[in-house]
């Protein structure tokens, strides 16, 4: 029979490690979110270079995509 002190030291135990799980997940996410923004980037510079896009407007652009990264 499990006591009500080791219910709590078991369930304290589960949330934790819950709270751990969920922040890796976060981390992954935050992660796989930045080098799929940065491979979109560099496909649109190297794109936009090829067609001879001004340098201005490449910085615009990868300033406003930033710019919604960072809003999400």
């Amino acid at each position: 029979m499990i006591t009500i002190y080791q219910a709590e030291v078991m369930v304290r135990q589960v949330f934790e490690e819950r709270l751990r799980n969920a922040e890796l997940w976060r981390m992954c996410s935050s992660a796989l979110r930045r080098t799929r923004v940065r491979s979109s980037l560099r496909r649109a510079i190297e794109e936009g270079l090829r067609c001879g896009i001004d340098p201005t407007e490449v910085k615009r652009e990868f300033n406003t995509t930033l710019h919604q990264v960072t809003n999400r």
